[in-house]
């Protein structure tokens, strides 16, 4: 009588589980790296809207700059990485001192009312509107005159603020999600309507 048993060996189970293992630890792997890989895009995505908002509000600030109400010219300081300029940009019929400059690796905005007596002075309100610029050695604001066809460069520093019609906006911004390592470039140009 032959007896037939059935079952696995002791082997057959030990390997079985090590196949097992590395198979699990394989997903887990590929898990983790798609994880991280959907962490980096949605910081990239929301680094894109960042930017592409930043833009807007400062094109369109641009765009309907005047002048002052004390009669200061449209543009007050044009420098690579400073710009003030006047502009109503709360809709109160009263241009406001708008600045943008970059410190300490973020854009800060500062808005000065005109006051009473249409002198701008005081400190105004500061705010961060853009953190982790890595622009480097690159300006983030560029000027051009009246002759740019979008071949030529922008104007040498210093720049005449009188003879600018165009201002170019660049911006750098590096990743503030650890997962990615890629940097955002945004950039745009932005013309006047009201220069005078």
């Amino acid at each position: 009588m032959n007896i037939k048993t059935k079952g696995f060996t002791l082997i057959e189970v030990v390997v079985s589980i090590g196949i097992f293992t590395v198979l699990m630890l394989a997903i887990n792997f590929l898990f983790i790296a798609l994880y991280r890989q959907q962490g980096a895009d949605m910081a990239m995505l929301e680094r894109t809207q960042q930017a592409g908002r930043l833009v807007e509000v400062m094109g369109r600030e641009l765009r309907e700059a005047r002048r002052g109400e004390n009669g200061n010219f449209t543009l007050a300081i044009a420098e690579n990485n400073t710009l003030t300029f006047f502009s109503d940009i709360d809709n109160d019929d009263l241009a406001e001192k708008v600045s943008y400059f970059l410190n300490a690796g973020s854009l800060h905005k500062n808005v000065i009312e005109p006051g009473a007596d249409l002198s701008y002075t005081g400190t105004g309100t500061n705010t961060v509107v853009c953190k982790e610029v890595q622009n480097g050695t690159s300006p983030i604001f560029t000027y051009y005159d009246e002759s740019y066809t979008g071949l030529e460069g922008p104007m040498s520093s210093p720049v005449n603020v009188l003879k600018i019609k165009l201002v170019g906006i660049s911006l750098t911004l590096n990743s503030t999600n650890r997962n990615s390592s890629y940097p955002l470039h945004i950039e745009t140009k932005v013309g006047f309507r009201n220069l005078k």
